[in-house]
């Protein structure tokens, strides 16, 4: 998120995402609608199939209530119950008329060359008589009196209409008509009967079932349009809700949509249906609006960043490589498009102002910086003539002394005051201050003393310098250039006495954050005074001071020859404005 681009595309981000999503939000909510409406159609077939088995049971119910209020005479019962039959199409497994110790006085069973349901399966018939005295309140809301029984595979309507009828001695005695019938009417089935026509001819097809959950699945249409309904998972989930008491229910599995309502006592009603034309053309309209808002959403932010690439990103990073450039050539031509927006034009413009104004006072500090620098070469120019003209007189003026006790202590002054105009020449070079050249200057110090002292460097004494070049402030090559005329000179006089030979060497390096100063000979060294003699003289005191000036800690070893080391921190110059 550190670049216009990213930031203008996650601006853009923001604001269409909401859009998108409200539009996503209506074409699924457009979907789920179409889905409810599925299971709404799938609903009302589930309906119209109970709507048609609660209307055959009516029928079959309103025969038999027909047929009891006719008095029944014991003898003609049989041919009663055959015509019964006949009217029915052999749909009833058992007529019979009881009387009132539930003994049976006569009966009809259709055969099976007729078509009866039941005859392929006499054994069931026989225990759902039985169940039927065991079984109480599994009758529907609408037929109390008609029981639902479970017959081995099939499911049975046992009926019982109380009625008086006439045995064979003439008497008007009280018993029960009872009849057995499947509650699935396979004429009704076949002639698609339990669905009712859609209305629309792109609806879906719907496949009706009766489940009960102990037995398999009947169906209730004649084709089935769903290859297989009943997966695992399809009948876990009515299962649970069969024993949840869940009566109704409706889910979507493979793309198959399910609706469950209640039948007739035990029993369940299963509409299935697959997706009807107009869903599909729903969920093809909601993919299609889905992958369109992802389309412009996407050529959107391609846009947009190409846009922010053209008119802001580019311009931008011109606007800086034109202030690179400024800054190393001193030229500021951004050369941006005219066509850009008002703001980058108004920065272009602020710009351009700011390194104008820069420049010009620039070019005033470098006069100024210039003349400051002619001004400060001229003062170290007249501070080091003058102290060469200081040098020069005390060196005319030992010349005229004779004691040479006062001879020698004119050239010790004069040599201090010639070290520090040789200072003055090094330390504003051309390249100023912070370019003291530490080694080149010892180098000529050290030469100087030797030739002050009638010494060559390479005669009895020899000098060696092991000098790097560091960071000395003009603070510190005061004092240093003191501390090396004294040793030095100490040196000369007094380490190698009655024309002995020997060697006087100077080594400056760094230690980490300090310098380490030694300037050591192998002369006689030196000897240090006891108690009660005469005081150090004054060459060592100005050492010391010198060391204490210069921030050194001292340390002098006169064991070999005599070695003073100095270690002093160094300090970084400050930064030369020329």
């Amino acid at each position: 998120m550190d670049t216009v681009g990213s930031r203008v595309m996650a601006l853009i981000i923001c604001t269409s995402v909401p859009l998108a999503s409200v539009a996503g939000v209506l074409a699924w909510h457009a979907y789920l609608t179409t889905s409810d409406n599925s299971f709404e159609r799938t609903r009302s077939d589930a309906l119209s199939a109970r709507h048609e088995i609660a209307s055959d049971l009516g029928r079959a119910q309103g025969a038999l209530e027909t047929l009891a209020q006719i008095t029944l005479h014991e003898e003609i019962a049989p041919r009663a119950f055959q015509l019964v039959q006949s009217i029915s199409q052999q749909h009833y497994c058992l007529l019979e008329l009881i009387d009132r110790d539930g003994k049976a006085v006569a009966s009809s069973r259709g055969s099976e060359k007729d078509g009866n349901p039941c005859q392929a399966n006499l054994r069931a018939l026989a225990e759902a008589e039985h169940q039927a005295a065991l079984v109480e309140g599994t009758g529907s809301d609408d037929h109390p009196d008609a029981q639902i029984i479970v017959a081995g595979t099939s499911l049975l309507v046992r009926s019982a209409i109380t009625l008086n009828y006439v045995n064979r001695a003439g008497t008007l005695v009280p018993g029960q008509l009872i009849a057995f019938r499947p509650l699935v009417n396979q004429e009704l089935v076949a002639n698609d009967q339990y669905m009712h026509k859609p209305r629309d001819a792109d609806a879906g097809a719907t496949d009706l079932w009766l489940f009960t959950g102990s037995t398999s699945p009947i169906a209730l249409t004649a084709k089935q349009h769903v290859g297989e309904p009943w997966t695992k998972e399809v009948k876990d989930r009515l299962l649970a809700d069969l024993k949840v008491g869940r009566k109704a229910d409706h889910f979507e599995s493979d793309d198959v949509y399910y609706t469950l309502i209640p039948g007739y006592g035990p029993t369940s009603i299963v509409a299935i249906s697959v997706r009807s034309a107009d869903e599909t053309r729903a969920l093809q309209l909601f993919l299609a609006r889905v992958m369109l808002i992802v389309l412009i959403l996407v050529v959107e932010l391609l846009l947009v960043a190409l846009a922010a690439q053209r008119y802001l990103v580019e311009p931008l990073e011109k606007l800086a490589s034109s202030v690179s450039e400024w800054r190393r050539h001193g030229l500021f031509q951004p050369d941006l498009p005219k066509s850009l927006p008002l703001e980058i034009r108004q920065m272009e413009r602020a710009f351009s102002r700011a390194t104008k104004r820069l420049d010009r006072h620039e070019a005033r500090l470098q006069r100024a910086t210039k003349q400051q620098d002619l001004l400060i070469r001229e003062i170290h120019h007249r501070v080091k003539n003058n102290l060469q003209i200081v040098t020069s007189l005390l060196n005319l003026q030992a010349n005229r002394i004779k004691l040479p006790e006062a001879k020698e202590e004119f050239h010790l002054v004069r040599d201090r005051v010639r070290s520090l105009a040789t200072l003055h020449r090094y330390l504003y070079p051309e390249g100023g201050l912070s370019t003291l050249d530490i080694r080149a200057f010892l180098e000529e110090l050290a030469s100087q003393i030797f030739t002050a002292n009638n010494h060559a460097n390479k005669g009895r004494i020899s000098l060696s310098l092991d000098v790097h070049n560091l960071p000395i402030t003009p603070d510190q090559a005061v004092p240093l250039s003191l501390i090396v005329t004294e040793i030095v000179t100490n040196a000369l006089r007094y380490a190698f006495p009655e024309g002995r030979t020997g060697a006087v060497r100077i080594q400056l390096n760094r230690v980490e954050d300090t310098a380490l100063l030694l300037i050591e000979d192998n002369g006689v060294g030196l000897a240090f005074p006891s108690e009660g003699e005469k005081r150090e003289g004054i060459g060592l005191q100005l050492v010391r001071g010198f060391a204490r000036q210069l921030g050194a800690t001292l340390d002098i070893i006169s064991e070999q020859g005599t070695v003073y080391r100095l270690v002093f921190p160094i300090h970084l110059p400050r930064r030369n404005l020329a």
